[in-house]
């Protein structure tokens, strides 16, 4: 009636897949968060967090409010973020209100977008594709640095 199942089938490595599964983290609205978040993963964050983001991929949802800093290697705000932002590519979503400062090689603003603050696109190609925390911390730095160049209306 039954057939006996063959074992190796399911502890052989090629019935596993070879690329690792990027974690994923679900914070949806209700959740709050008071101190630092940190994440190698995908984090879509529809809460409240009092605290920095350190993460791979951030999505700050339409009910997301983040007060504080964000490190991570793309970053999509459609909520609230007061803080600055360092990565490599971010991307403002229509409904995103941003207070802070905003660096990354890449930013897109969505019409409708809410941003007071600074943004500072500095559009340099990076030769590893992964953000790690020196780089995002040498992005910060350059915001600090450029306030001298800031340019004045006369």
């Amino acid at each position: 009636m039954f057939s006996q199942s063959n074992n190796d089938d399911l502890t052989s490595r090629q019935s596993f897949s070879k690329e690792p599964r990027q974690r994923r983290s679900l914070l949806h609205d209700g959740i709050v968060i008071k101190g630092d978040w940190q994440s190698d993963g995908t984090v879509e964050f529809g809460g409240r967090i009092t605290g920095d983001l350190t993460v791979d991929i951030l999505v700050v949802t339409g009910t997301g409010n983040v007060d504080g800093n964000v490190r991570a290697r793309s970053v999509t705000v459609e909520g609230y973020l007061n803080g600055t932002i360092a990565a490599v590519e971010v991307v403002l979503g229509s409904t995103a209100v941003v207070r802070g400062e905003v660096v990354a090689e890449k930013i897109r603003i969505d019409f409708g977008a809410n941003v007071e603050g600074r943004l500072l696109a500095t559009d340099k190609p990076e030769t590893d594709t992964i953000l790690t925390q020196d780089k995002a911390s040498d992005a910060a730095t350059k915001i600090n640095d450029s306030s001298s160049s800031t340019p004045r209306l006369l």
